[in-house]
């Protein structure tokens, strides 16, 4: 789902600012689509008995109001052991008037969101069975919405049930791990309306009444939360994409407003798509769902949900159709497999939004974009992409934006500049969606692919930048004798008790009257020394030059002498309370002057060592991190050491 920054502007209508920016970046006035949700209970372990199969949604709706009726249907198959009772998931605001079990009417209780039936009989293991749910009402419930659109006079019902919101319109098993096989989603509305919904549009049926029902039809496996529809007075706008591998077509299917003015607002935004189709269909494997459809509808939804094979979006602008596009692959075709995982479905679809721009705009538009992801992520020193389990039912963490959107995406980049080679990256990611099409993955099973393809030890990597929290400071000390330029490479965590150092490749920019080189080091250790040759008098060095890595750069980049041998200080506690210990074995420090700086560099205390040996009280130096070095900046590396309350 698309949490960015939209600017509509509707011809001679007000301009409205959508933003998707969830946690941080929520205004007063913005309609989130996750904001005021109530956290949802765990799911049943009931639900674990059977396997779905098959969801038929068969309602009767329209665009003026929430109110629904008609019959939800699951086929399933028993599985684990005989099942006694069914249970399925659907919100108590909505009424039952039967539930039939293989054609037969059973009682049942509706509480807590919840519909349990006690069956007469066991059905045995590995048998199928159906469930028809008829049921009406209005859901107190934010998977439904209505309403709408000042700035094009339109007024729409839609659905959106990401993350735990299925159950308020169609009775469901809100579990990740068991996609349908296949669905149909019929709706019946007057025959003034439109309907869109997932797959292809089977059939119109003329009613009585001046009533049509859409006749809505996927054969591809598909998770509860993309199922959808939308209902307005749309116009239709359709286009096709010509992606390689495939002799036809694929149909993009619109379902736009129908006031006049809005398809030549947006036309040359929508008439993009084919383009992103064919693009992602080279990069990502051919379109996961090329049999069918690709298509959007509109809905005043502040930003947009990428509901299989339909998108339903605000309005259309780059980042916003190719973000949701991404997700057909990156969510839809393969799906995070718990909300732990979301990086799988939101950090791979942000990062389609800088291959876009990569490949279809300018490398400068796609460098900007990732400076400003980098910066954005960096406004705050903690949080881990994985949802921590304590948190997995708290939608403002799951969508958070910094961390599981743009942090989600940034560390794809760092892990394609790991690589250091495109064709094996998107062979990865096309290995990937031909491994967990149709299923569902997590980040680790990302990261055992990525290790087994490429030979490439991942799992520190995950550990410190998918798991861990934060994002180095890096500080060069560094000189030149001849052609030897010498430097040591250190790291500052911002989350230093929980991710102290990233094992990460880095380059450096080394630059000359007249010219520049870039070398790439692999560091490894913290205050790790390293040598190059460079037969031009060196000016500056630059970290990172092409922003590969989510880092700051520290104050402490500079042309500093650097002679004799680099020796090891022992130094402890590390962390410390009230006071260091240090010793620097083999060499003479009795009348050495040593400075102990903070993370910014500024000195706080100065200490002439009186023996081989000294004990430092530090007890009044406020928590956080410090370094210590020799004042003369010529034998002893910086160490770094934590001060703890």
């Amino acid at each position: 789902m698309k949490k960015t920054l939209l600017i509509i502007m509707a011809l001679n209508f007000s301009t409205l600012l959508w933003s998707q920016k969830i946690s941080n970046y929520i205004k007063p006035w913005f309609e989130d689509q996750h904001a005021g949700y109530s956290i949802p209970k765990s799911n049943n372990p009931l639900l674990d008995n059977y396997d779905v199969v098959f969801y038929k949604i068969d309602l009767n709706a329209t665009n003026t109001n929430k109110i629904i009726s008609g019959c939800g249907t699951i086929k399933a198959r028993v599985t684990g052991s005989p099942m006694t009772t069914l249970v399925m998931d659907l919100i108590n605001s909505l009424t039952i008037d039967s539930v039939k079990v293989d054609g037969v009417i059973y009682s049942s209780t509706h509480t807590n969101d919840e519909i349990q039936v006690t069956l007469s009989s066991a059905i045995p293991v590995d048998t199928y069975f159906t469930v028809e749910v008829y049921y009406h009402g209005t859901s107190a419930g934010n998977g439904i919405k209505n309403g709408f659109s000042p700035s094009w006079g339109a007024q729409i019902t839609w659905t959106l049930s990401e993350s735990y919101h299925a159950k308020d319109w169609f009775p469901c098993k809100e579990v990740l791990s068991d996609k349908a096989d296949s669905a149909y989603v019929f709706i019946t509305c007057a025959n003034s309306l439109k309907a869109g919904s997932n797959g292809l549009l089977t059939n119109t049926v003329t009613l009585p009444g001046s009533k049509v029902r859409y006749e809505w039809k996927t054969y591809h496996p598909i998770d509860y939360y993309l199922l959808s529809f939308t209902i307005s007075n749309y116009q239709e706008y359709n286009l096709y994409a010509h992606p390689a591998g495939i002799a036809d077509s694929v149909l993009i299917q619109n379902y736009i407003y129908s006031n006049s003015g809005y398809l030549p607002y947006f036309q040359a935004e929508i008439d993009n798509t084919p383009a992103f189709i064919e693009l992602l269909s080279d990069l990502y494997g051919l379109y996961p769902f090329y049999d069918e459809k690709y298509g959007h509808c509109t809905a005043p939804i502040g930003g947009g949900m990428e509901h299989q094979t339909m998108t339903t979006l605000s309005s259309f602008s780059f980042e916003l159709i190719i973000h949701e596009l991404g997700h057909q692959w990156f969510g839809d075709n393969v799906t995070c497999s718990n909300w732990q995982d979301i990086w799988v479905n939101e950090g791979f679809a942000t990062y389609t939004h800088y291959l876009g721009l990569q490949h279809l705009v300018s490398q400068t538009d796609a460098d900007q974009e990732m400076l400003n992801e980098h910066n954005d992520i960096m406004s705050s020193p903690d949080g881990s992409i994985y949802v921590p389990v304590a948190q997995v039912f708290d939608e403002n963490r799951i969508f958070d934006y910094r961390l599981t959107y743009e942090k989600g995406a940034a560390i794809i980049h760092t892990m394609r500049f790991v690589l250091n080679n495109d064709t094996l990256f998107y062979n990865v990611l096309k290995n990937f969606q031909q491994t967990y099409g149709d299923s569902v993955a997590t980040g680790d099973d990302f990261r055992n692919m990525i290790s087994n393809m490429s030979g490439i030890d991942f799992t520190d990597f995950f550990n410190q930048w998918y798991y861990g929290e934060g994002f180095p400071t890096y500080n060069v000390s560094w000189n030149q004798q001849g052609n030897n330029l010498n430097f040591v490479l250190n790291q500052q965590g911002s989350m230093p008790l929980i991710t102290p150092f990233f094992k990460v490749p880095l380059e450096i920019r080394f630059s000359w009257a007249g010219g520049d080189t870039i070398i790439r080091f692999d560091q490894t250790v913290n205050d790790q020394a390293f040598s190059a040759v460079i037969p031009h008098t060196v000016q500056s060095l630059e970290i990172d030059p092409n922003n590969w890595i989510i880092n700051n750069v520290g104050s402490v980049v500079t042309n500093i002498p650097i002679t004799g041998t680099s020796v090891q200080w022992q130094i402890g506690p590390n962390p410390a309370n009230t006071y260091l210990n240090i010793e620097a074995p083999g060499m003479d420090l009795k009348t050495t002057d040593l400075v102990i700086s903070d993370i910014t560099g500024k000195s706080v205390r100065s200490i002439t060592m009186a023996s081989g040996a000294e004990t430092i009280d530090i007890s009044d130096l406020p928590a956080g991190i410090y370094y210590i070095k020799e004042s003369s900046g010529n034998l002893l590396k910086p160490y770094k050491f934590v001060k703890v309350k």
